[in-house]
């Protein structure tokens, strides 16, 4: 098939980096390729030339427009395509591209630009639609010293019309390394204001610079010079929706949440499927309290989806990160089916989404839904990162979920040594297993693995716990003093298990990292132990959440055990903390048909706290009590109890403050 009839034309300085890049994306798609060079030392025009492009020398008189101009005049083909070093086509196929150059009732067409930000590319990134592809005209220019763009000029023409193509280019200059390199925020801003000290009344001027300041985080400056532009807008100007976003955000940033309002209320009434205004206003309202309206704006942006082709977006908008947003809101307003399936979009739009998978996974595990978890799990196949696979892992083996834990070892990406282990662990649920068989090939792996997995020790320390071999438990436990030094002061706390005294009683991490340990090997006599002995200083409601499920794997006699053990010590039921340990209590009695006890004091106490989950518990107690026997987990169509658990500690189960690292192969 022809090459298109189309001319690249780039300006470029000191592009050698980026330019080979650029220039291979569009091999096959142009004709021919005009580079104006502006003073490059770097070696950029040679790899130009290697690419056959044809460079002109321009000079460079701090304006964009003026050097882009200079190229286009230069342009043989109908068409031109204008594109920056550190951008680059992507997908583009040639009969697309073809049948659009083919379209005589446009002049023009805008682009679907992604610009990635942060401190890496590829994962972060806002979009935009820019007029890029456009016609060989004489009228059709770039105007704006800086920003610089040809919309207008092709709006001005008689039969002036700006159509829309699906052919996506990746810009990579906004990524913290390039903004850097190029100190591109200074050189934009002297750029601007001398422009504007010759036209001040300038829009698209205006505009660039208060751009300039929001990208800075100088919210206030950036709302002041954005919001008189508000005035002054044009039904199908190309900036507006984009003026609405920044000058909203910016006000809320700054603190001036009335106006802000204002400004996303008018916003959304010219734009109302605007996804990223829907998605921030509602942000604005869940900073003031109102959880209803802003989940109402949420699922009107989930129903509009992604806009990205309309209107300036982000990554995430209208899918995945407002999928995410919405669960958040849903479990605030304890509607945890709306937010399980929030949070399922979430991962279904991006399996990757760590940030979503920690907020489905403890839903999921303590409303015992392990299925949705395998589901999802196969569904995401390779696409699963190390970094969520870190998250993952531990937290199938602290539920005691072996379904799930099997789905995960099947994950490609798994290191082998993880993957031998996980192959091993599910052993351990078991409550007839083999151990010494299970013991016996966790230490095969060993002498291969120990650099990778030096914790196969730990799991030897509570396989033996299990079997009653003190002396084993002790030797495994001693062998760990490298990777944990606090975890050997641990057996001082398990009754019958030699260990010289320590200096100090163990730390609060290596308590909770030692019952994660024996919970996952199914050692509940030991687990127990340590529990009556640690007292308070082993919170059950500060570890990771997986593990109150797996509490509830644990047989009846050791949960009526855990019951005993809870209600022989004091507990302040006034706090936050206290009150989340009444809860579980709840749980683990009524799952193991105990009715759970409660003093007229300890009562007054708990209704103090003002938890909405609290009161819902003692809600479900008064039930089992009217009843005279306790009704299981939950009374019929109630909420799980262990999801009320979650719901009085906020739901974070990932901060630093209340979950210890969570104890795996990972």
């Amino acid at each position: 098939m022809n090459i298109p009839a189309l001319s690249l034309c780039m300006i470029v300085k000191n592009e050698a980096r980026h330019l080979s890049r650029c220039l291979s994306s569009v091999q096959g798609l142009v004709s021919e390729i005009i580079i104006a060079d502006t003073g490059s030392t770097d070696g950029s025009m040679d790899i130009a030339r290697s690419f056959g492009a044809r460079v002109i020398r321009v000079p460079w008189e701090q304006d964009f427009a003026k050097a882009r101009n200079l190229s286009l005049r230069q342009a043989s083909c109908p068409w031109i395509l204008v594109l920056d070093a550190d951008e680059v086509t992507d997908g583009w196929e040639k009969e697309a591209l073809l049948q659009l150059l083919d379209n005589t009732a446009v002049q023009g067409y805008f682009l679907p630009f992604i610009h990635y930000v942060g401190s890496t590319a590829g994962t972060e990134y806002v979009t935009d639609n820019v007029c890029r592809l456009f016609r060989n005209d004489p009228e059709i220019l770039f105007h704006g010293t800086i920003h610089e763009e040809a919309a207008s000029s092709i709006w001005a023409l008689s039969d002036g019309r700006i159509a829309y193509a699906d052919l996506p280019v990746l810009h990579y200059g906004y990524v913290d390394e390039e903004l850097l390199l190029k100190n591109k925020t200074s050189r934009n801003l002297d750029l601007i204001r001398a422009a504007l000290q010759l036209d001040p009344a300038s829009y698209s001027l205006r505009y660039a610079l208060g751009t300039e300041y929001y990208q800075q985080g100088e919210y206030g400056s950036a709302a002041d010079i954005l919001l008189p532009l508000l005035k002054d807008t044009m039904p199908g100007h190309g900036y507006t929706a984009d003026i609405y976003l920044k000058a909203a955000y910016a006000l809320q940033a700054a603190g001036r949440s009335q106006e802000a309002r204002a400004v996303y209320s008018d916003g959304l009434a010219r734009f109302p499927d605007f996804t990223d205004l829907l998605e921030c206003y509602a942000r604005l309202l869940l900073e003031n309290g109102a959880l209803a309206n802003a989940y109402g704006l949420l699922l009107e942006a989930l129903r509009c989806g992604n806009t990205a082709h309309k209107y300036p977006s982000s990554s995430g908008s209208g899918t995945s990160r407002t999928s995410l947003l919405a669960g958040q809101v849903s479990e605030q307003l304890y509607l945890f089916g709306a937010a399980k399936k929030h949070y399922v979009q979430a991962v279904r739009f991006s399996p990757d989404l760590t940030a979503a998978w920690a907020e489905l996974v403890p839903l999921c595990l303590l409303s015992d839904d392990e299925p949705q978890l395998i589901t999802l799990t196969g569904a995401a196949g390779g696409a699963l990162s190390p970094a969520t696979l870190r998250l993952l892992v531990p937290a199938a083996l602290n539920a005691r979920a072996s379904g799930w834990l099997q789905a995960l070892a099947g994950a490609p990406q798994l290191p082998a040594a993880v993957r031998r282990v996980l192959e091993v662990l599910p052993e351990l649920f078991r409550q007839h297993a083999n151990l010494p068989a299970v013991a016996a090939r966790l230490e095969r792996l060993l002498p291969e693995h120990e650099a990778e997995q030096p914790f196969i020790r730990g799991y030897l320390w509570a396989l033996a716990c299990r079997t009653g071999d003190a002396d084993r438990a002790a030797y495994w436990l001693g062998s760990l003093s490298g990777c944990r030094p606090g975890l050997p002061a641990v057996p001082r706390l398990l009754p019958g298990t030699p260990a010289a005294e320590p200096a100090t009683a163990p730390a609060a991490a290596e308590l909770a990292y030692a019952a994660q340990l024996l919970l996952q090997a199914g050692a509940w006599s030991s687990l127990l132990g340590l529990y009556r002995s640690a007292e308070h200083r082993l919170q059950w409601t500060r570890l990771p959440q997986p593990v109150l499920g797996g509490l509830l794997q644990a047989p009846a006699a050791a949960q009526e055990q855990w019951c005993s053990i809870f209600e022989e010590m004091e507990h302040q039921y006034s706090t936050p903390a206290g009150a989340a340990e009444w809860l579980l209590y709840a749980a683990i009695a009524g799952s193991c048909g105990r009715l759970p006890r409660l003093e007229p004091a300890a009562e007054q106490a708990l209704r103090a706290s003002g938890s909405k989950a609290v009161l819902i518990g003692l809600a479900y107690h008064k039930l089992q009590l009217a009843a005279g026997a306790a009704a299981g987990p939950v009374p019929a169509g109630g909420i799980p109890r262990l999801l009320l658990v979650r719901a009085a500690l906020g739901g974070d189960w990932q901060r630093t403050q209340s979950a210890p690292s969570s104890a795996g192969p990972l």
